[in-house]
C-alpha cells in the first residue's frame, strides 16, 4: 500500500507519497501541498494497480523521436508507396515540431495550434498525412503504457473547397492524345480515358493481360514501386471491357512481342515508370495539346490541365454519358463499393428528384 508522508521545506509543508510499481520498484512521487491531493493520487496509484492500467510517472518522459524505431517497424505491412510518404511526412513535418517532445508533455491544444499553422501553408492532404503520423506514434505510446490516452486522437482538419474535376469530351482526349509523342503513348492515354485503370495499374500490365478476342484487358495487379509489383489499390481483380478503337491500337502494340512483355515500355524497352513518364511525357504532351487546342478553338474554350490520374475521371464521366449505370462504372473503375463510386461522382449522374416528385404527384392524383 501506499503511504503518505509529510516534509518541509522553504516554501512550505509538502507531502510525499511512497508505493511500489507492479515490478515491485520503490517510487516516490513528492510536492504535495495538500495532503488530501497526496491521498487522492495514493488511491489513484493503487486502482491502477489493481486493474492493470498503472503507468509510471516517469514513463511520458520518452521522445517522440526515442519511440520513431518503433512505428517505423510497424509500416513494415503498408504498401512501398504509403511507406514513403509516412516517411517524408516524419522527415519533413513531425520530426521538426515533435520529435524532441516528450509524449506526456504533448497535449491536444498544442496539436491543434500546430495543424492552424500547417494548414496556413500546406494542402489538406499534407497535412492528414503529418497529422496521421503523429497520431499512430503516439498510438504506439499508448500501447506500450507511456501515456494513458492519444492526445491527437479528436484532430480535425479543415476541409477545403476542391475544384471542379477536370472531365474531358471525346474531341479534348483525342486533340490530348495527339499531343503525345509516338503511338504507345498516344495509346496510353486512350487506355487511361476509355478503360479507366489507374496510371500504376496500367503500367503494370503485361502483353498477357489483353483479350484480343474478347477485347478485355485484366487489371489484376500494380506498380507499387520501382520493380516492385504488388495487388491492385483495393485489392480487386477486374476484366474491364476495351472500345474497338481502342483494342486496335493496343494490338499494334502487342504485335509480334513475348507474352509476359510489359504493354507499355519506357524508350529503353523496360517497363513503364509512372513518375518519369508523368514529368517526361504527359507534361509535355499535355502542353502541346493545350496551345494546340487554344490556337483551333477561338471561343476561348481551354484543355484543361489534369494528371494521368484524372483520365479515370474522364472515363467514368464518358462512360455515364453513354449509359452506364453506378454497378457497371464501379466495376470499370475497380472502387470498393458503388457507395463510392457515387460519393466520387455524384455530380455526373442524373437528378432523378424531379421524377421522384412527378411520380408522387401523379399517385395524389389517382388516388383521388
Amino acid at each position: 500500500m501506499a503511504t503518505i508522508e509529510p516534509y518541509e521545506t522553504k516554501a512550505g509543508r509538502r507531502y510525499k507519497v511512497q508505493y511500489r510499481t507492479p515490478d515491485r520498484r520503490p517510487t516516490t512521487k513528492r510536492g504535495f501541498k495538500r495532503k488530501k491531493d497526496a491521498e487522492l493520487f495514493a488511491a489513484q496509484v493503487e486502482t491502477s494497480k489493481a486493474d492493470g492500467t498503472f503507468i509510471s510517472p516517469t514513463a511520458g518522459t520518452i521522445t517522440v523521436s526515442q519511440l520513431h524505431p518503433a512505428w517505423e517497424h510497424g509500416q513494415k505491412q503498408l504498401a512501398p508507396r504509403s511507406r514513403r510518404n509516412n516517411a517524408s511526412s516524419w522527415k519533413v513535418h513531425v520530426q521538426p515540431k515533435w520529435g524532441n517532445w516528450p509524449v506526456g508533455k504533448i497535449t491536444t491544444p498544442e496539436i491543434r495550434k500546430w495543424v492552424v499553422e500547417l494548414q496556413e501553408s500546406k494542402g489538406r492532404d499534407t497535412v492528414l498525412r503529418a497529422v496521421h503520423v503523429l497520431r499512430s506514434i503516439l498510438e504506439v505510446a499508448v500501447e506500450e503504457r507511456k501515456i494513458k490516452t492519444n492526445p491527437a486522437v479528436k484532430i480535425q482538419v479543415k476541409r477545403e473547397t476542391r475544384a471542379r474535376r477536370p472531365y474531358l469530351t471525346v474531341a479534348q482526349v483525342d486533340a490530348l492524345a495527339d499531343g503525345m509523342d509516338g503511338d504507345q503513348y498516344r495509346t496510353l492515354i486512350y487506355v487511361l480515358a476509355y478503360c479507366g485503370p489507374r496510371i500504376n495499374e496500367a503500367t503494370a500490365l503485361l502483353v498477357e493481360d489483353y483479350d484480343r478476342t474478347a477485347r478485355r484487358l485484366s487489371i489484376t495487379k500494380a506498380v507499387k514501386g520501382p520493380g516492385e509489383i504488388g495487388p491492385t489499390k483495393t485489392y480487386e481483380q477486374r476484366r474491364v471491357p476495351v472500345p474497338k478503337f481502342v483494342a486496335s491500337m493496343i494490338d499494334g502494340l502487342a504485335d509480334g512481342r513475348p507474352h509476359d512483355a510489359p504493354l507499355f515500355t519506357s524508350p529503353d524497352g523496360h517497363r513503364l515508370d509512372a513518375d518519369n513518364y508523368r514529368d517526361r511525357t504527359f507534361k509535355p504532351g499535355l502542353k502541346d495539346a493545350q496551345a494546340a487546342w487554344q490556337a483551333a478553338n477561338e471561343d476561348g474554350q481551354r484543355l484543361p490541365t489534369l494528371t494521368p490520374h484524372a483520365l479515370r475521371h474522364t472515363c467514368a464521366s464518358l462512360s455515364i454519358s453513354a449509359g452506364a449505370n453506378v454497378l457497371a462504372v464501379q466495376k470499370l473503375l475497380g472502387h470498393e463499393s458503388a457507395a463510392v463510386t457515387l460519393n466520387i461522382y455524384s455530380d455526373l449522374f442524373p437528378d432523378d428528384l424531379d421524377e421522384v416528385a412527378d411520380a408522387l404527384d401523379q399517385l395524389h392524383t389517382r388516388s383521388r
